[in-house]
């Protein structure tokens, strides 16, 4: 409750770095706003309904609040999430979300049936590279790339039958199905026997890193970034990317919100880029720790399309014209892949420089 007073009281520079309300333009999906509905729900002056649930839903959960934050310790979009699970005892829900959380509970992924290659059967490998039900369902093209550079690297690697991580549920309102695939998860990773996990989906990352604990799903295995884990095997000779076939063409970065304000992986994308010596990098206005979100955070492109393609557009306008986007992010690569810009996923360029070549 304090903290959402801090933040409903707060003179409110966040707002110059909402994504939502720059796209919307609407005082309750600004983070006071947000804050505000929060904190009188928690007090019981206001009750829980579609439209307040909608509003507090608002959310990419890009933390770009906190770049001008005067409170250290806040974080809205924890705060907003934990508020928005008491919707669903009240019985509220948005219609629009119940498609997902249906498929999430037959098919483990709220895409529908999963789709993507075979896992592969090596139990006892080192790594278990996990590929995420968005790569899966939306660009196995990503996946394809990762498994050729592991391959390229010689290293013993699986994947397991894969569900969801398990946070698109918790976002939705169902706190007890985010458990339920944590669960599964962790059985199957435990049964793998893999000593490291490698994911390039950063939602994945943070909950495998930060929620499962909480879920009480802690893994036996070290989870590991896929841009950490792919430059450790540039740096030490196991992948050697050479001159792109991209030729001499501008590359922009792309910052995914959770990897640069998260995690703090701002530095090793860009040293990947630089090793492929005919790139020729372009920062993009709203860059590292200040990068504007795409619009795909806590699966806003799901709940709200519109206005994560309003705001992916937006963010569109910050790159240099005809520039070549990368990014490290499944929801990112998918949100900015619009008015005709080329974007690729990072993993991508690495095996294009190493030899991949698109089946």
């Amino acid at each position: 409750m304090e903290e959402l007073l801090n933040c409903a009281l707060c003179p409110n520079l966040c707002r110059c770095d909402c994504p939502v309300l720059r796209a919307l333009g609407r005082e309750a999906v600004a983070p006071a706003g947000k804050a505000r509905l929060a904190a009188m729900i928690k007090q019981g002056h206001l009750a829980w309904s579609e439209e307040i649930l909608e509003a507090v839903s608002n959310c990419l959960g890009c933390r770009g609040c906190t770049i001008l934050c005067p409170f250290s310790d806040l974080n809205l979009c924890d705060e907003l999430l934990y508020t928005r699970l008491t919707a669903k005892t009240a019985g509220i829900s948005l219609p629009g979300n119940e498609p997902y959380l249906g498929n999430l509970k037959k098919y483990g992924s709220p895409y529908g049936q999963k789709s993507g290659p075979p896992p592969a059967d090596s139990k006892g490998a080192e790594v278990l590279f996990f590929a995420g039900c968005t790569s899966r369902a939306n660009h196995p093209e990503s996946i394809e790339a990762a498994c050729f550079l592991l391959d390229k690297a010689g290293k013993s690697y699986l994947m397991i039958d894969e569900d969801c991580c398990g946070y698109p549920a918790e976002i939705w309102g169902d706190g007890e199905l985010a458990r339920q695939l944590a669960a599964e998860n962790r059985r199957k990773m435990v049964e793998s026997k893999a000593a490291i996990l490698v994911t390039n989906c950063p939602e994945c990352w943070v909950t495998f890193s930060e929620r499962y604990p909480v879920w009480d799903r802690q893994l036996p295995l070290e989870v590991i970034d896929g841009p950490t884990y792919f430059l450790s095997l540039i740096r030490d000779g196991s992948l050697d990317p050479q001159k792109s076939d991209f030729g001499d063409a501008a590359i922009s970065y792309h910052d995914p919100c959770i990897w640069a304000r998260t995690a703090g992986k701002i530095n090793e994308p860009r040293e990947i880029l630089k090793a492929v010596s005919s790139l020729n990098l372009e920062e993009s206005s709203g860059s590292a720790e200040c990068t504007r979100c795409c619009g795909g955070g806590s699966m806003f492109q799901l709940s709200f399309p519109q206005t994560a393609a309003a705001v992916a557009r937006r963010r569109l306008e910050d790159f240099p014209e005809g520039n070549i986007i990368v990014t490290a992010c499944p929801f990112c690569r998918e949100g900015l892949f619009q008015d005709g810009r080329e974007v690729y996923e990072l993993v991508e360029l690495i095996a294009r420089s190493c030899g991949f070549q698109k089946k």
